[in-house]
């Protein structure tokens, strides 16, 4: 090959490698000119628990999104400058908030949106409910002067057990003991003879019981007193049974549990169609708006959070049929602030009746969300 076509080919080489570099350098500025980047951000309400599956927009634009189960949320293709973003979902208040969004930045930001205030009036729950706080009362009184070992109804949840032995392995003093054809007993420190057991105050048939028949689902608290001197008098029966000890088993009612679901984006979409085609209504669609009778979904205070003195919030969303039921497989869990709350507002539903809607005279079926409130402090009007 001669000098001169070498030196042609270099020179070809070296303008095609100019060539292609100019065209990175103008592909990276026009990405850096365009003008766009990402917003993130959670969505919540007016007391800051997170409120999951929202529509989240900027304004005038196509670019949108909806929000996840945790209310967060992300917009691509922003431009840069003063943005408008809108939050909306059913059953609260469209809210606008202006923001600045600076070049090469990523903010994360926070949108607040408010209940509608034509919702159904809060559910106030001040203190722990009564239904069974007198057979329980000895119960809660005892455990709070520290003789004894007490297992509470939210430490068997937290243990995540099926057998009731399981859950005595980690008392001071207890020793499990098989029995013959199965089953499981125990025995406390220095007794030559069972314990006796106890059940909502009433003594079990004298002699070994196993305990394995007890089913958890079922026991709301028990207590272990290791020796007769530890006995309080409500578990001295006069013949001498509780020599060896006493073991109280404290049962709760059957109260059935619906599912309060988290569900998918779809769902709400969903709704949303139920309502266009006017299968369903809302409340501002209605003459009569449906309503819950007062007294039927009274949730319990979940006995640590009000020892640690926490107030909460929980906005459950659902549906009531034209014949005044639940439909429950609408329930969904709008926002809350602790999932005890959470819980306790679920097994209150199970007991909750309603009115019917009305519109023109005839029952209709009608979403609304239902607000439940924990306060201890009776004189607060609101959270």
């Amino acid at each position: 090959m001669s000098t001169r076509v070498a030196t042609a080919l270099r020179k070809m080489l070296l303008a095609t490698t100019a060539a292609i570099a100019l065209i990175g350098f103008i592909a990276v500025d026009a990405a850096a000119q365009s003008g766009r980047g990402t917003i993130r951000g959670v969505v919540r309400d007016s007391t800051g628990a997170v409120v999951p599956f929202a529509d989240v927009g900027v304004v005038n634009t196509e670019i949108r999104t909806t929000a996840d189960a945790n209310g967060r949320f992300r917009l691509t293709g922003v431009a840069f400058g003063q943005v408008d973003l809108r939050a909306r979902r059913l059953g609260f208040t469209p809210s606008v908030a202006t923001i600045v969004f600076p070049e090469n930045s990523e903010p994360d930001i926070e949108l607040r949106i408010t209940p509608a205030p034509d919702y159904l009036p809060t559910v106030r729950v001040s203190e722990p409910r009564q239904v069974y706080d007198a057979r329980l009362s000895g119960f809660k009184e005892r455990s709070k002067k520290g003789v004894g070992h007490f297992v509470t109804r939210e430490r068997l949840e937290r243990l995540h057990s099926y057998r009731f032995t399981d859950v005595l392995r980690e008392v001071p003093g207890v020793k499990l003991v098989g029995l013959r054809g199965g089953g499981m007993s125990l025995s406390l420190r220095g007794a030559r003879c069972p314990p006796l057991v106890f059940v909502d105050g009433m003594p079990a048939n004298a002699g070994v019981v196993d305990l394995d028949m007890f089913d958890l689902a079922s026991v709301e608290g028990i207590e272990i007193y290791p020796g007769l001197s530890s006995v309080p008098p409500e578990f001295v029966t006069g013949r001498g049974g509780e020599r060896c000890g006493v073991v109280a088993i404290w049962s709760r009612p059957y109260r059935p549990k619906p599912p309060v679901e988290v569900a998918a984006t779809t769902r709400t979409k969903e709704l949303e169609n139920l309502v266009s085609t006017m299968s369903v209504f809302t409340i501002d669609q209605v003459d009569t708006p449906a309503s819950l009778i007062a007294g039927t979904a009274s949730p319990e205070y979940p006995d640590s959070l009000r020892q640690e003195g926490v107030h909460g919030r929980v906005v459950i969303e659902l549906i009531v049929n034209a014949d005044g039921t639940l439909d429950h497989e609408s329930v969904f869990l709008v926002s809350s602030t602790h999932p005890l709350f959470t819980g306790a507002v679920q097994q209150a539903l199970a007991t909750a009746k309603f009115r019917s809607a009305r519109l023109k005279s005839r029952p209709v079926r009608q979403v609304l969300q239902l607000p439940f409130t924990f306060r201890l402090d009776k004189s607060a009007s609101n959270l």
